[in-house]
């Protein structure tokens, strides 16, 4: 008698969050197009010229900021701030430096502006995006099916494979689970960003059930 396919009668679901490694090393940017401002009446301008990009991605911590400044009435001073609260005072007027600007995961804007004697102000301003080089994990868990598309009991169930992948719908990755009696894995060494999961079935005989429903889990 041929054997029907079985039935999902529960969904898979993500149990747990993710770890995130410790972060290092560099990345690269963007060439810049230039975002200063234009001269005030006292001829005042200031500009970012390291990095030379408008945005920038890296994976560092901090980031060292350099660039210069004139004004016909003298720069004054040179300060910082970060749409992540940080802020500070740079080194040096018309020729400055700002050493080790902090860095949060994701998109820093960083704002450096110029007053001169004139009480004139000018600002430049660039996007550092942090990125993480950790990886994280996701735990998957799911009840095993327990009957065939007919109604008939599920005796010979096999095992699982877990399907996964960066677009939803999409999967490049399978790991086979060849124990029935395993109902919860963890997938390892995810690098950050959207991942996608769903799982299929499978008895003794190679029959194999449609995907579960999809999972979804950032890593960050």
């Amino acid at each position: 008698m041929k054997k029907h396919r079985f039935a999902w009668l529960n969904t898979i679901v993500l149990t747990a969050a993710f770890a995130i490694a410790a972060c290092g090393g560099s990345g690269g940017g963007t060439p810049a197009t230039g975002n200063a401002q234009q001269p005030s009446a006292s001829g005042l301008t200031v500009t970012i010229t390291s990095p030379n990009a408008d945005q920038i991605d890296t994976t560092d911590g901090t980031m060292n900021l350099s660039g210069t400044a004139s004004s016909d009435a003298g720069v004054t001073s040179v300060a910082w701030t970060s749409d992540k609260g940080h802020a500070g005072t740079a080194s040096g007027t018309d020729s400055w430096t700002v050493d080790q600007v902090p860095l949060d995961l994701g998109a820093n804007t960083i704002i450096v502006t110029a007053t001169d004697g004139a009480g004139d102000t000018r600002s430049d301003t660039i996007v550092i995006n942090r990125e993480s080089t950790g990886t994280g994990s996701a735990t998957l868990s799911w009840e095993a099916p327990t009957q065939r598309t007919d109604g008939t009991a599920l005796t010979d169930l096999a095992g699982y494979t877990i399907h996964y992948g960066r677009m939803s719908g999409v999967y490049d990755y399978q790991i086979d689970v060849n124990t029935p009696g395993v109902m919860t894995y963890v997938i390892e060494n995810l690098v950050p960003g959207d991942w996608y999961f769903a799982l299929t079935a499978y008895d003794s005989a190679g029959l194999v059930s449609d995907l579960s429903n999809e999972a979804h889990r950032v890593i960050q």
